[in-house]
């Protein structure tokens, strides 16, 4: 497959960030795939406190204020902290908050026992056993707890060409791993699901901004603008009508905490 060098090298040397790849256009397969937002919405009523471990821009909070009574939302990059107060502001919102925070290890700049809902969309809760006992001392008696990761068969298209050993189920799949964890650590475990949707970019100079964001934001060196894989990538993952497609692997674990 032939590909346009200048395309490639003008993207490699953009400037990329995490939230850079939301301006591109992609096409998401989400039959069979409710978004974890809105289900996460469907547990919370206008009586609860709410709290957003890696909050992020925000976004889930500022959504869907008016379906709780107060939430909180900690993050420990100033960067996204920025974006979410930058749109509290513009909407006007009055009950939420932002707080700078590591977590777990500030979690004692917050009260005890002082929230009915606590979840991490790909945030630091997953199967990290002081994570989830950080998050249950927060929770009030019967409070809910909501993890989403990262699945081991995410982007395996990616791996599976740009890491230098073939990408391999782990021995136990990760929604095991954190159902697992939450058990040990005193969580009903009421919910456990593997949830694939495919990304469908225009053409691979599309995937090719999109994953540099991803490298970027990850820390890792991007590839050179002749390096082979890129074509390699190419050609097994265009589809019949140009564009390129890989998998998105989340899992979801959540549960009641133990009275």
């Amino acid at each position: 497959m032939r590909l346009d060098q200048d395309r490639i090298q003008a993207i490699l040397k953009a400037e990329h960030s995490y939230y850079g790849w939301h301006d591109i256009p992609i096409r998401k397969d989400t039959r069979w795939h409710p978004g974890t937002g809105d289900f996460i919405a469907t547990q919370i009523t206008p009586a609860m406190d709410v709290l957003d471990i890696g909050c992020g821009n925000g976004s889930f909070l500022l959504e869907h204020h008016t379906s709780l009574h107060a939430g909180i939302g900690i993050d420990y990059d100033p960067d996204n902290l920025h974006l979410a107060e930058e749109a509290k502001r513009s909407q006007g919102i009055r009950n939420v908050e932002f707080r700078l925070l590591d977590f777990p290890r500030e979690v004692a700049q917050l009260q005890p026992e002082s929230f009915d809902v606590v979840f991490s969309l790909r945030g630091p809760i997953g199967d990290s056993s002081p994570a989830i006992q950080a998050a249950l001392h927060l929770l009030r008696p019967a409070g809910l707890l909501f993890s989403e990761e990262i699945g081991e068969l995410h982007q395996h298209e990616v791996t599976e060409i740009f890491k230098d050993k073939p990408h391999l189920d782990p021995t136990i799949p990760v929604v095991k791993q954190i159902k697992a964890a939450m058990q040990r650590n005193g969580v009903d475990v009421r919910l456990e699901a593997d949830l694939f949707t495919k990304w469908i970019y225009p053409d691979v100079y599309a995937w090719l901004e999109y994953q540099c964001n991803i490298w970027a934001w990850l820390k890792l060196a991007l590839p050179q603008p002749d390096d082979p894989r890129i074509g390699q990538f190419a050609e097994r993952n265009t589809t019949d009508t140009g564009e390129i497609e890989t998998t998105h692997h989340i899992v979801w674990v959540a549960g009641v905490k133990k009275q």
